[in-house]
């Protein structure tokens, strides 16, 4: 027997698809009904239109699941925010309303040293049981992703389009790992949505109001990722914004945004503090067990990252034998783990 609530998600998702995901064409539909269901039967013309069961099945069958702002699964913070969405589409998991979330946003044409910026931070963040939350785009989005994934962390990616294409389609890969993972993709467009330009938009304002706070890294001065942040001010959120060169115009916006009261940081754990998240230190060097198992254990631990063995050789002036040999007893021991770029404290 169908309960209530996905009844009225199964009425919701024939009114999205007709309304083509418009969440003003949506919201004007529902004005003068009490539900989904009453809403829908209302609306003229839809001879044509398939059937709600089986849209709804077929919505089912692909692995993509309806939240309805009333349904336990929908995120809390999100129900907060002006205008939030009706219903959000998901694959995979998103994180319990009790996990603390934080946005990473910044430009699609980041420089190299913006993409390890935010590689470096989401992946401490993540290692911190902090979820990162992005939009999938190229540049910082993409390096805030694959930092968290590559820390073993949970990420949520936030599309401007439907879940039944992945887009750019070029992060499809990504897109898989982060269900792998148990992270989750969303969005509030029907499964077979395209990605119009005033949806990147639209979508911002989600991928800061599932999260507690909204980390800036390169915001040129008109960007999404300024939009982002404005969301998150106008949401009550917390705004993080990492500086930059006065005349290098990437930092255009966000020096903009530490000017209207956005928080300066340089490193990850001044978002820990704010929010009372304190590292516990501890000497890993102590598991050591040779004066070379000491040194790279101990250069591994004042990364952020990861290093390759060929840094390892370099930094630790080690001979490249007893490097080698060493890494794999610790690697052998569990006392580190090997990461797509190198090796870091487990």
């Amino acid at each position: 027997m169908v309960g209530n609530m996905e009844k009225e998600a199964i009425f919701y998702h024939a009114i999205a698809q007709h309304a083509a995901g418009s969440y003003a064409d949506i919201s004007r539909l529902k004005k003068n009904f009490a539900s989904w269901e009453e809403t829908y039967r209302a609306i003229p013309d839809l001879r044509d239109a398939p059937n709600p069961e089986m849209a709804y099945e077929m919505l089912r069958k692909s692995g993509i699941s309806l939240a309805l702002k009333e349904d336990s699964r929908y995120p809390l913070l999100l129900r907060e925010i002006p205008h939030p969405p009706f219903g959000i589409y998901i694959k995979g998991m998103p994180p319990e309303n009790d996990q603390l979330t934080i946005a990473i946003v910044g430009t699609r044409r980041a420089t190299p040293d913006g993409k390890s910026t935010a590689r470096s931070f989401a992946a401490k963040l993540a290692r911190a049981g902090i979820s990162i939350a992005s939009g999938l785009a190229f540049g910082v989005d993409t390096a805030a992703h694959e930092g968290c994934l590559d820390a073993g962390g949970r990420t949520i990616a936030v599309l401007a389009c439907g879940l039944a294409n992945i887009y750019p389609r070029n992060n499809e890969s990504i897109a898989r790992k982060i269900l792998t993972q148990g992270g989750a993709i969303i969005s509030e467009y029907p499964p077979d949505m395209p990605a119009y330009p005033s949806r990147f938009l639209e979508r911002n304002r989600i991928i800061s109001g599932i999260s507690k706070g909204t980390l800036v890294i390169e915001s040129p001065e008109r960007s999404g990722s300024l939009a982002t942040a404005r969301f998150a001010f106008e949401q009550n959120r917390d705004v993080f914004v990492v500086p930059g060169g006065v005349a290098h115009p990437n930092f255009k916006g966000s020096n903009q945004l530490i000017r209207q009261g956005a928080e300066l940081i340089t490193c990850t754990e001044d978002i820990l503090e704010s929010y009372g998240i304190f590292k516990e230190k501890r000497d890993v060097s102590l598991a050591a067990r040779t004066p070379e198992e000491k040194t790279i254990l101990e250069f591994l631990a004042q990364l952020d990252g990861a290093a390759d063995i060929d840094k390892i050789i370099d930094l630790t002036k080690l001979e490249p034998r007893i490097a080698n040999q060493t890494v794999s007893t610790l690697y052998i021991k569990g006392l580190i783990k090997e990461q797509s770029d190198g090796y870091m404290i487990n």
